[in-house]
Parts: C-alpha cells; sequence; structure tokens
C-alpha cells in the first residue's frame, strides 16, 4: 500500500525520496561512529592527563626528598669541615712524639737539655729533591763539628731533616715523599758529622717531613726557611 504523501509522484521521484532517506540513514550511521571514537579518544586523553598529573606529584614529591636529604649532607659537611680544621689546630699546637717544641720545631724530650743548635738551610746542604751533601753544605756543617768535637763532646747529637709541604714531583722516583726526603737529608749530614770524629753512638737522626714549618708554606721564602737541616746537642 503506497503511503498517503508518495502518491501522485512518479516512479522516479518515488526513487529519489528513497535514496534521500537512505543517504540520511547513512550520514547519521557515520556521525554516530565519529561521535563513538571522539568519545574514545577523550577517555585516553583524560587518562593521560591524569597519570601525567600522578607522575608530576611523584617527581615533587622526590624533588622534596632529594632537597631535604641535600640539606641534611651540607650540614654534615659543614659540620665535618669544621672538625677538620679544630683537629688540625689542635695537631698544630700539640708536639710529635709528647715533647714540647723547642727552637724551631724540634722537639726537646723530657729531661733533655739543648746545650747547642745549628739550623742550615737545605738549599745550601743539597741540590733540589736530593740527599747528596754538596762543597757548600760540608763548608756549612763546618763551624757545627768544630763545636760538638770541642766543647759539647761526649754529648748526643741529633739531626733533624725538615722539608717544605710542596709534593716531591721532579725526583718522586727516589723518595716515596717529604718524610723519606728528609729522612735521608738527615742520615747524609749525620754520616758527615761521624766522618768528621763525632761519636757514632751519640749521633741520632729524626725525619721530620713537612711537619714542623718555622714559616709560611705559602711563599717562596716561607718554603726556603721550612726546607732546612738543623743539629741539636743536648744533655
Amino acid at each position: 500500500m503506497v503511503p498517503e504523501r508518495l502518491k501522485g509522484l512518479s516512479g522516479a521521484g518515488v526513487l529519489v525520496l528513497v535514496l534521500v532517506a537512505l543517504m540520511g540513514v547513512g550520514c547519521c550511521t557515520r556521525y554516530k561512529k565519529d561521535i563513538e571514537q571522539l568519545h574514545r579518544d577523550k577517555d585516553d586523553l583524560t587518562q593521560l592527563k591524569s597519570d601525567a598529573e600522578a607522575e608530576l606529584s611523584r617527581a615533587r614529591t622526590s624533588e622534596q626528598a632529594m632537597q631535604s636529604q641535600l640539606g641534611a649532607a651540607e650540614t654534615k659537611l659543614a659540620t665535618a669541615q669544621a672538625t677538620i680544621k679544630d683537629l688540625e689546630a689542635k695537631l698544630a699546637a700539640k708536639p710529635a712524639g709528647g715533647g714540647t717544641p723547642s727552637n724551631g720545631g724540634t722537639v726537646a724530650l723530657k729531661g733533655e737539655t739543648t746545650v747547642y743548635k745549628q739550623t742550615v738551610g737545605s738549599d745550601v746542604l743539597f741540590s733540589s729533591g736530593r740527599a747528596t751533601l754538596t762543597a757548600a753544605g760540608k763548608t756549612a756543617l763546618a763551624a757545627a763539628i768544630s763545636k760538638i768535637t770541642t766543647q759539647y763532646a761526649g754529648n748526643v747529637v741529633r739531626v733533624y731533616g725538615h722539608t717544605d709541604s710542596d709534593p716531591i714531583v721532579k725526583t718522586k722516583k727516589l723518595w716515596a715523599d717529604n718524610l723519606d726526603l728528609s729522612a735521608n737529608r738527615a742520615m747524609a749530614v749525620a754520616r758527615y758529622l761521624i766522618s768528621k770524629g763525632v761519636p757514632k753512638a751519640k749521633v741520632e737522626t729524626v725525619a721530620m717531613g713537612a711537619s714542623r714549618p718555622v714559616a709560611d708554606n705559602k711563599t717562596k721564602a716561607g718554603k726556603a726557611k721550612n726546607r732546612r737541616v738543623e743539629i741539636v746537642v743536648v744533655k
């Protein structure tokens, strides 16, 4: 039965109306799919936003924790630095071996009295980084030898070797460190004193390295003063 509104239309007209109706249905279906896809996209974006916000929250929490750890570490570092400075000051004030500082960083042991002392610069006694006495060095020791063998015969003669605080570079193959160099220089002087008549049994050597500076190691002149050998006669 043909609907009343279609009566009077030709077959072609009816066909046109049918096609238009079908197109409308197709368009609605396509739009519906597009809308559904957009909803899915919206849900995905919403989830991504939620995940990003959660990640940002975790990052902020981690940053706060790291800032707290950094602050604690800085506090500990400051405390450690203060402790180091305090210990260094105490170490500088306290003589090695429990003795008391005497005349340019030597150590007078309990019950001893220093009766004679001569200090000779290592730059006079030795070539740089070496522990073999030079001709000038031997000449510089002549006065000490004369005093020791005439006025102070029989007393203990202690030879102290000192260096500056610079690490050994040019002759590092010869010496382990400044303590090693100072020991060998003290022994070289001691051997020379013995060769000139000072009793071997009365001669002692002490390696001090850079532990007893008499001047500032930050200046060239100060370093030169610290590089020295001290000959001390005690009774």
